[in-house]
């Protein structure tokens, strides 16, 4: 393991954090510091990771906690330049997911902006086409809280500073309707650029589909396959719960109730026509703005 971090200097290390949140960067560093006491100077492998996650699932975690335990891991190798298949480790973890599913938190209905940096990292660490592009897809759906309906059929040239949706379920588009205009984040930019120039994507259908050996087509990629894109990649980041394509939606409405954002706001921001499901939403979000935590605990 101590082979593993002196890899790469300490600069390029502070680049590579900078490339995730900070919140993000303080879990996989606490993460790979158990692992490290764990390991007691030996080298990580693959049948030693397996071995760790085993004994934590032996000890009580659950499967959510070991899942984040073993994207923090993939992520730091994938970002020191090692390669270490983790066959023994993924079907042990599939193990432990089958065998512990009753286990811990319970469900999971939304993905909130932290978990989309755990797995856009993850992703975007892979090197490939097809990981940028998963990226991108689902920054952009966080960003803009966009239903997989609307994501799918996205253009290249509809993405600037802003999206511009041309129609949507709620009648975004139409002739009585002005087209609708929302903010993408400078990371989302970036990963859809990256994607783009790596895929000679340049128009027409932003998100496509991408053959073995990361071969992109010309092919939009459908509501089914950015839905199964969501799910693999929420599992693979250790994302756990019930995870669909409306899920990015939900997460999104929920962190901006967390970073004390109104229920106008969230409507606003979703494009809701009326402020009922993002208060259904951000239910437990609200609670922690609500006026017993600020007056009598001054939260």
């Amino acid at each position: 393991m101590n082979e593993l971090t002196q890899t790469i200097s300490d600069e390029t290390e502070e680049l590579v954090n900078a490339s995730i949140a900070p919140s993000t960067v303080k879990t996989y560093q606490h993460a790979m510091k158990l692992l490290e006491i764990w390991l007691d100077g030996r080298s990580l492998s693959d049948n030693l990771l397996a071995n760790y996650i085993t004994a934590l699932y032996q000890d009580g975690k659950s499967p959510a906690t070991i899942s984040k335990i073993v994207a923090a891991v993939k992520w730091t190798v994938k970002n020191h330049g090692e390669t270490i298949p983790f066959e023994i480790t993924e079907k042990t973890l599939a193990g432990i997911r089958r065998k512990g599913k009753n286990r811990g938190r319970g469900q999971v209905d939304g993905i909130t902006w932290e978990e989309v940096e755990q797995i856009c990292a993850l992703a975007e660490a892979e090197g490939t086409i097809a990981g940028l592009r998963d990226s991108g897809l689902i920054r952009l759906m966080s960003d803009c809280l966009l239903r997989i309906s609307e994501a799918v059929v996205v253009n290249v040239e509809d993405v600037d500073n802003v999206l511009t949706i041309h129609e949507s379920k709620t009648g975004i588009g139409t002739v009585s309707t002005p087209d609708a205009t929302l903010y993408v984040g400078d990371p989302t930019r970036e990963a859809i650029k990256r994607y783009c120039d790596s895929g000679g994507v340049t128009d027409g259908a932003l998100f496509r589909w991408i053959r073995r050996f990361d071969r992109i087509t010309d092919s939009r990629l459908t509501v089914d396959g950015a839905r199964k894109i969501i799910k693999r990649r929420a599992r693979e980041a250790g994302v756990e719960g019930i995870i669909s394509g409306h899920s990015l939606r939900i997460g999104s409405a929920v962190s901006l109730a967390q970073a004390g954002a109104s229920v106008v706001d969230m409507q606003v921001a979703g494009r809701w026509k009326s402020p009922r499901m993002p208060a259904h939403y951000a239910c437990a979000g609200l609670a922690e703005q609500g006026g017993i935590a600020r007056f009598k605990y001054g939260k």
